[in-house]
């Protein structure tokens, strides 16, 4: 490989650098080193994670040992210590025509804040997490009919009832007795949607809640 042939590769490698860590934010550096200096072998550095600047020697003198050759692997996923930084890193080597390492291609991540952030979230979402003792089913009803509809669908369901015109007058009476206890018949126009649904006369809907109170006593009497 001709010196010429050297400076375009590491040009061609310093402009991918720039627009990866455009791309990837501050949290990215990539340097570009040319073994042909070490006291100043980073030629280019894009991001500031590890503060380095062009004209840096080699992060370590054991960065480059004597078994470095042309069957040295490149080195993916490892970790380094900068100060209180702890950085995710890789190093791919450049090499010449004869597979000889020439240079670096050192791309470091800083995930601190992005640490900070996830053990934040986990700490906001604890709540959410624990196992509650009480479980409420909401039925996020729009109006009243929505109340009622759902009050008979989820009674029907329970008690295996294919059909409205299947309904016996005794579960007509349970099916009313489930909805004053739920204090439904305290919203206005109740009866008479459930009157509707049972295709019957808001009369024998009152009829029905007389009998309800009577037989299963599920209201207490009112306050004198």
């Amino acid at each position: 490989m001709t010196s010429l042939d050297q400076t375009g590769i590491f040009n061609v490698l310093g402009r991918i650098a720039e627009g990866v860590v455009a791309v990837v934010g501050s949290n990215c550096e990539i340097v570009i080193h040319d073994f042909s200096d070490l006291e100043h072998s980073a030629v280019a550095v894009f991001g500031e994670v590890s503060g380095r600047k062009p004209g840096a020697p080699v992060p370590d003198l054991e960065f480059i040992t004597d078994d470095l050759d042309a069957d040295s692997p490149d080195q993916f996923n490892y970790r380094i210590k900068i100060g209180s930084k702890e950085l995710q890193s890789s190093t791919i080597w450049i090499r010449d025509d004869e597979g000889t390492p020439i240079g670096a291609v050192c791309i470091n991540i800083d995930y601190d804040e992005l640490k900070q952030v996830s053990q934040t979230l986990e700490r906001l979402i604890e709540p959410a997490k624990a196992v509650p003792n009480l479980v409420v089913q909401d039925t996020w009803a729009k109006d009243v009919d929505d109340l009622i509809n759902l009050s008979v669908t989820a009674y029907m369901r329970q008690e295996d009832i294919p059909k409205i015109e299947d309904m016996t007058q005794e579960e007509k009476l349970m099916l009313v007795d489930g909805i004053e206890k739920k204090g439904l018949f305290k919203i206005r126009g109740a009866a008479k949607v459930l009157a509707e649904i049972l295709h019957v006369t808001r009369a024998s809907i009152y009829n029905y809640r007389a009998s309800v109170k009577a037989k299963y006593s599920s209201i207490p009497p009112p306050s004198k």
